[in-house]
């Protein structure tokens, strides 16, 4: 099957090796207080001009987290703006503790999710919501919930941990990490339409580990966002479940019944690795690409070829030293040949490294914790973007100068 880059080309970087690295801390957050923000959890997202835009899981004036801008200034320096602070809305019905990144859609609108707030029937079971930019410029954002999650109660899933996707006729696709209407409250996925009216239209594709399910070998638990292929083929991973109970990498289908049907490629539960919390990448063969947080030395980078018996499973484990328990996604080069990537735990430290793989070797190419007093960030936990001439970016979500995360640049 042939399988496109959609939604998967700010993965792509060129192909130049980073060689001696060159790190800088852009920001740190608590730089100007609590409203500030602290702990960046998800992934940046640039936007045509070069400004980058993120979130934050923590603090804000309300403590609810942030979603901020960062744009380049003179001199190499770069300048916060908060352009929202969650839990802004009596009861937080705007959402609160974001954890995951951002997408843009044509028009300059961003969209995400948040882990819990959205106050429905009582309770808060997160959100997705849009953030639009002012008609006028230096007005503020007007933030939207789209959807707020019900639990339980309802079928329709809880506490969304993932980055969204886009497919290419607008609709929204991601996963609730909990709740649902399958056995354990294992989670769903999900599918956002645009009504026409500005509002949107919830469907559940599949609510992981069904009730028919035995051990839950569909797995269950997906905190990553989905990737797509240019069929409109849905490829995730799940934490937990699959045939030994170590998480699985799944790919669901649209029948000609109009009914979604999961087929799990791999299940985890191995030595090399276990318990997948990110999301997938291809590479330009097609080739699939992701981390297992947890095995014997730290989790696991794995690859899947597809070939006519199916997919063919390859890992390539961490050894603490290059770093330990990847829990974000990788970033593949120009030619498909080299991955980057974050680890949250290992290197010289402990508190994780910025990673390089090539071929079967995983290099250190920066440990956190490197200056005094760890101003320089620990604890990576998002995936890195690339301004398309090498730099790399991402975020540490502790540590720095105030202990409340970074953003940072490394470049050869």
């Amino acid at each position: 099957m042939l399988l496109a880059r959609y939604l998967c080309i700010m993965l792509l970087v060129p192909a130049a090796a980073l060689g001696q690295s060159r790190y800088k801390v852009l920001h740190a957050f608590g730089s100007k207080g609590p409203q500030d923000g602290a702990n960046p959890f998800g992934q940046l997202v640039f936007d045509n001009a070069g400004n980058l835009y993120g979130t934050t899981n923590g603090t804000g004036n309300n403590g609810g987290g942030t979603l901020f801008e960062l744009s380049p200034s003179s001199g190499g320096h770069w300048r916060e703006t908060i352009l929202y602070t969650f839990c802004s809305q009596p009861g937080c019905t705007d959402g609160a503790f974001p954890s995951a990144g951002l997408i843009f859609d044509h028009s300059g609108n961003l969209y995400g999710t948040t882990l819990q707030g959205g106050l429905v029937q009582g309770c808060c079971f997160g959100t997705v919501f849009e953030l639009s930019p002012p008609n006028i410029p230096g007005d503020a954002w007007t933030e939207k919930v789209l959807y707020a999650f019900r639990g339980s109660s309802s079928g329709d899933g809880c506490y969304p941990m993932s980055t969204l996707a886009f497919d290419p006729s607008g609709n929204l696709y991601g996963t609730t990490s909990q709740c649902g209407s399958g056995k354990y409250g294992a989670g769903t996925l999900f599918e956002l339409t645009p009504v026409g009216d500005g509002t949107w239209q919830e469907a559940i594709l599949y609510n992981f580990c069904p009730k028919s399910d035995e051990g839950c070998p569909s797995g269950g638990q997906p905190k990553a966002g989905v990737t797509l292929d240019e069929a409109g083929n849905i490829y995730l991973t799940t934490e937990f479940g699959g045939g030994f109970n170590g998480g699985t990498v799944s790919e669901f289908s649209l029948g000609s019944n109009g009914q979604w049907t999961e087929s799990v490629l791999h299940s985890f539960g191995s030595a090399l690795g276990s318990s997948p919390v990110a999301s997938v990448a291809f590479d330009q063969s097609g080739n699939l690409y992701g981390t297992a947080a947890f095995g014997e030395t730290g989790g696991s980078l794995f690859r899947m070829a597809q070939n006519a018996q199916g997919w063919n499973y390859s890992a390539l484990p961490f050894s603490i030293t290059n770093g330990a328990f990847p829990v974000a996604p990788v970033l593949i080069d120009g030619q498909g040949s080299t991955l980057y990537g974050t680890a949250s735990e290992g290197g010289e430290q402990q508190v994780g490294t910025v990673y390089k793989a090539h071929g079967k070797e995983i290099t250190a190419l920066y440990s956190f914790c490197s200056q005094p007093n760890c101003a320089d960030g620990e604890e990576p936990k998002a995936g890195l973007v690339s301004d398309g001439s090498a730099h790399l970016y991402g975020t540490a979500s502790r540590g720095g100068p105030y202990g409340e995360g970074v953003v940072f640049e490394i470049a050869p």
